[in-house]
């Protein structure tokens, strides 16, 4: 997982098909991996969800897992967010 993470941005359902887990077990996987990362003094990179409809961009949202409603048009029709680390330096 943590190989598909340093390729580039992957979203939680795509990481879910690529290592066979549920998507709710990847979300458990990537809090691990964010963790673990901050200890060796990297980061787990989240680019914002965004909402199809209205375009807002959820860009202060800390937690993991994707939102479900949109705050501006209260439409569920939301991009996923995208997931990597920083460059190994």
């Amino acid at each position: 997982m943590l190989a598909a993470l340093e390729d580039g941005p992957i979203s939680a359902q795509e990481l879910s098909g690529l290592v066979g887990i549920s998507e709710k077990e990847v979300y458990g996987h990537l809090e691990h991996i964010r963790s673990s990362l901050h200890r060796a003094g990297r980061r787990l990179m989240i680019e914002p969800a965004e909402c199809r409809s209205c375009g807002f961009v959820f860009s202060k949202r800390e937690r993991i897992k994707g939102p479900g409603k949109c705050p501006a048009c209260r439409g569920s029709s939301i991009h996923d967010p995208l997931y990597m680390t920083d460059r190994v330096v």
